[in-house]
């Protein structure tokens, strides 16, 4: 009974001789549902759409939250306008002063005469003939120069353009130019700096390198095609702190004719083509016309010769600033002469060019009437017209050589600087209306003319 039984549990264990393992009808087979293409599609361009719409909400929140929030948390600095001080010409003598009645030319004798005796004026020649001016005294003179020029340079930068372009076997390179800028000013977010437009035009990028070798990244804010000058500007942001505290705005001092000529100057910047070159000398003259349309500037030359590419400041024994260097007015026959055009005539285009103001055009070259000519000849005061330039808005309209300007848009003009201040009072690409004064068969007769102006600036923030 008991082998039975063990046999029959052997049976049991074992599949091969167990019926019910053999059993096909107790194996389970579970088969995969079928895949749903149409509805796999609608959900995946569901997802796409939804995801598109997520992300083209999510670049809109950050365009227009970005600069909000970082105007909070790192705010910019605004700028304020320029507006340059009145200059002033200190201890100038003027013409006026020069004169005196007799009753004092007589009381400035008799006091003289009182207060120099003749032992104390005997006492002074001996003193000034007994001193002899030696090698150490000499030093200690350009020494002195030496310190003004030196202390002036914080004010002075190398501005730097690079271009990229092709060469003949089209090989890429990259071109770089140089020319010295003078900081003009600053509005509380950035410093202006004036420079010559020809050594940075067409720039891919501008640089610009402080008294402290540190450099930061510029643009050109404004630029004037009629004097070839611009303000290139550096934001507070792309220079440190340091930087800051170790460069200064110039100062501008006085071109005017009376107070410059014959005065000792310094040249400042990049007079020999190279930088941190300087020259001494004398302001020879300041009263050359710069033959330039809508604008009355003057030269200003001295008995320092420089390089023919230089560029820089003239600057006074105070340190101010009388003329920014622009060697392209000089003549065939003078052609290494430092000139530069006088600070006084420049203030307002620099103003206008710091404050991104326009300035008009209408291409007209004069100058003033003299009274002689007026009371001898009969010639109506006013500024006179020598030329117009080709296909300006003057010439269209009809301006000729000779024709006498006495008002612009009803405001009367005494002389061509008056004009010249009219002018840039009119807002650019707006009417202006000239009273003229045109030679006739019997006399001069007057005419009106309106011109569609221009401008002469351009922009390029």
């Amino acid at each position: 009974m008991e082998d039975n039984r063990e046999n029959v549990d052997d049976v049991k264990l074992d599949p091969e001789k167990s019926p019910i393992a053999r059993a096909d009808f107790l194996r389970e087979k579970i088969k995969q549902r079928p895949i749903n293409k149409k509805k796999l599609l609608r959900r995946t361009l569901i997802t796409m759409t939804l995801a598109v719409v997520f992300g083209a909400v999510a670049c809109l929140t950050f365009v227009f939250l970005a600069p909000v929030i970082n105007n909070r948390l790192y705010p910019e600095e605004t700028p304020t306008p320029v507006a340059l001080t009145e200059e002033t010409v200190a201890d100038e003598m003027q013409p006026e002063d020069m004169y005196a009645d007799d009753n004092a030319i007589a009381a400035e004798a008799a006091s003289v005469a009182i207060d120099m005796a003749s032992s104390e004026l005997s006492k002074m020649k001996s003193e000034m003939t007994s001193h002899q001016a030696d090698q150490t005294d000499y030093m200690d003179m350009y020494a002195s120069l030496k310190s003004v020029a030196t202390s002036a340079e914080k004010s002075l930068v190398t501005v730097t353009s690079k271009t990229s372009d092709t060469n003949w076997i089209n090989d890429p390179y990259e071109s770089e130019g140089q020319t010295c800028g003078v900081i003009v000013a600053d509005n509380g977010a950035e410093y202006l700096i004036l420079v010559q437009t020809s050594a940075i035009s067409d720039a891919e990028s501008i640089q610009v390198t402080f008294c402290d070798e540190t450099v930061g990244s510029a643009y050109l804010k404004q630029s004037d095609a009629v004097t070839g000058l611009g303000i290139v500007a550096v934001k507070y942001k792309d220079i440190s702190e340091n930087t800051r505290a170790a460069i200064g705005v110039a100062p501008l001092g006085s071109s005017k004719t009376g107070g410059v000529i014959g005065t000792p100057v310094i040249a400042v910047g990049r007079p020999m083509g190279t930088r941190g070159s300087m020259c001494y000398g004398f302001v020879t003259s300041a009263n050359s016309d710069l033959d330039l349309a809508d604008s009355n500037y003057k030269l200003l030359t001295t008995d320092m010769n420089g390089s023919t590419n230089a560029s820089g400041a003239i600057i006074n024994l105070s340190g101010s600033v009388v003329g920014f260097i622009d060697m392209k007015y000089n003549t065939q026959a003078m052609p290494n002469v430092l000139s530069a055009v006088g600070i006084t005539e420049l203030r307002a285009l620099i103003e206008d060019l710091s404050n991104g103001k326009g300035r008009t055009f209408v291409g007209i070259h004069g100058q003033t009437v003299p009274k002689d000519i007026q009371e001898g000849e009969n010639i109506p005061a006013g500024a006179y017209v020598i030329r117009t330039e080709m296909d300006s808005p003057a010439m269209l309209s009809g301006v000729q050589s000779g024709d006498i300007i006495t008002a612009v848009n009803g405001e009367e003009v005494a002389g061509f600087d008056t004009f010249v201040s009219r002018i840039r009072d009119v807002k650019p690409g707006t009417q202006v209306t000239l009273t003229l004064m045109r030679q006739a068969a019997e006399g001069y007769a007057e005419l009106t003319i309106d011109i569609s102006s221009d401008n002469s600036t351009d922009n390029a923030e």
